[in-house]
């Protein structure tokens, strides 16, 4: 049986524009501005996709006006891992890779990092999501839990 050319290529761009469509749509749950409701800290997350294999973000913490703490983050796929990259003020960089993905839960480790080893985005609604950072420090496990609502 012969297939025609023209039939193949059809296949062919329905199949390569649907993993560009899912590419696209990676992640889109957690982009856009985050406050959180939960603690003494003010922390702040905001993300925004630069093309359909990466988001970039900052957090950063706010006391009456100023920021006490800021860091780069970056959130890239491609065909073989995604990792999640935080850039500290001091030119620290920390790569972090995607272990478990849902479509509500990103779990991103790095095992020789104390603190944080691991990283895990829950999203709880289209408006709520929370943080928590989990580790060693000073040879002891601990677990930060930071609870976000989506900010206008």
């Amino acid at each position: 049986m012969k297939v025609k050319p023209c039939i193949i290529s059809l296949l062919l761009s329905f199949f390569l524009f649907g993993c560009n469509q899912t590419a696209k749509n990676k992640f889109t749950w957690l982009e856009g501005k985050w406050a959180q409701t939960n603690g003494e800290a003010n922390f702040h997350e905001e993300w925004q996709r630069v093309n359909e294999n990466i988001l970039a973000g900052k957090g950063f913490v706010l006391s009456e006006g100023d920021t006490l703490f800021s860091e780069k983050l970056t959130l890239e796929s491609n065909a073989e891992k995604t990792v999640y990259r935080v850039e500290m003020t001091t030119g620290r960089i920390a790569e972090f890779k995607l272990t478990e993905e849902s479509d509500s839960k990103l779990v991103f480790e790095m095992p020789e990092n104390d603190f944080p080893s691991k990283i895990i985005y829950n999203k709880k609604s289209d408006t709520e999501l929370t943080v928590v950072l989990e580790g060693k420090e000073n040879g002891k496990e601990i677990k930060d839990e930071l609870e976000f609502k989506r900010a206008q």
